[in-house]
C-alpha cells in the first residue's frame, strides 16, 4: 500500500513538473527541434532523412501541446525569431507558426500550427493532417478587420516554388465561438464568394524590396480594405512581373468587394 501511495506521489509530482514547464522552457524545446531540423535537413549538408521527419513530426505535436495553453499564447517567442515564422492577430487571439520542414530543394516545404482563443477564453490549437499540408506555405501577416459578428481575420501566406517562382495569398479566417473557421468566405470576386485570393509572380521582379519576407498585400484599417498589386504575365517575365498598380477589395460590412 505504502508503494502504491509513494508511485501515485512521484506521478503526480512528475506530472506538475511537465505542466509547469514555462513559455521559456517551451521555447528553447522549440528551438531544439528547429536546430535539428536545420542540423538534419536539405540545405545545410548533414541531410538524415529518419531525423529530420521526427524532428518535424516532434515539433508539430509539440506546437499542437503547448497550444493549448493560454500562457504561451501570450508570450511572444522572441528566441524563435529567424528560426520560424510566428504571426499574431492584432487582438491576440490567433496566431500562426510557421516553418520550415527543410525537406524541398528550390521548392521549399513549410508546416503550420494554429492557436486561438474560443469565445469561452479557452485556448485551442490546430493544424491540417500531415497529408493535406500545402507544400511551401508560410504565414507572416494576420490582418484584422472587426465585425459586429466577430474579427475576420486575414492571413498572408507566401509559396516558394523555385528561386524565382513564388506566390502570396490572402485567407480569411473566423473564430466561431470554440471553432476556428478556416474557409471563411468574405471575400467577393468575379467568379464567387471565396475565403481566399492570391497571384502567383516572379521573385526577380520585387527582389529589390528590402524587407523579407517580401510583403506584397497591405491593409487598410480606416477603411477595412486590402490590395495587393497587378500581375502581369509576358514574355519576358512568364511567371508574372509584379507592377506598380494595385488592385484593392474593401469590406462592405458583409463581404471584401473589389473597388479598383
Amino acid at each position: 500500500m505504502m508503494r502504491h501511495s509513494i508511485l501515485v506521489i512521484l506521478f503526480l509530482v512528475f506530472a506538475g513538473v511537465a505542466f509547469a514547464q514555462t513559455p521559456k522552457a517551451v521555447e528553447r524545446e522549440f528551438v531544439g527541434y528547429l536546430d535539428n531540423i536545420s542540423k538534419y535537413g536539405n540545405y545545410n549538408g548533414g541531410y538524415d532523412d529518419e531525423k529530420l521527419a521526427k524532428n518535424n513530426a516532434d515539433l508539430r505535436d509539440k506546437l499542437l501541446k503547448y497550444g493549448k495553453r493560454a500562457d504561451t499564447l501570450k508570450f511572444g517567442f522572441p528566441g524563435l525569431k529567424d528560426k520560424m515564422y510566428v504571426t499574431t492577430s492584432k487582438d491576440g487571439r490567433l496566431r500562426i507558426y510557421s516553418w520550415d520542414q527543410e525537406t524541398g530543394g528550390t521548392m521549399h516545404d513549410f508546416a503550420s500550427v494554429f492557436q486561438y482563443k474560443g469565445k469561452s477564453g479557452k485556448v485551442y490549437s490546430w493544424a491540417e493532417t500531415l497529408e493535406d499540408e500545402s507544400a511551401g506555405v508560410f504565414y507572416h501577416q494576420i490582418f484584422q478587420t472587426d465585425v459586429p459578428g466577430g474579427p475576420i481575420y486575414l492571413g498572408v501566406s507566401t509559396f516558394i516554388g523555385s528561386t524565382s517562382l513564388a506566390g502570396q495569398t490572402l485567407k480569411a479566417f473566423r473564430i466561431n465561438g470554440e471553432k476556428l473557421d478556416t474557409e471563411a468566405k468574405v471575400v467577393k470576386t468575379t467568379t464567387g464568394i471565396k475565403n481566399s485570393v492570391g497571384f502567383a509572380f516572379d521573385f526577380f521582379t520585387v527582389v529589390d524590396h528590402p524587407e523579407r519576407p517580401v510583403r506584397l498585400f497591405s491593409y487598410n484599417e480606416a477603411n477595412r480594405s486590402f490590395r495587393f498589386p497587378v500581375v502581369i504575365e509576358d514574355k519576358r517575365t512568364p511567371q508574372g512581373r509584379v507592377t506598380s498598380k494595385f488592385i484593392t477589395y474593401r469590406f462592405d460590412g458583409k463581404y471584401f468587394v473589389k473597388v479598383s
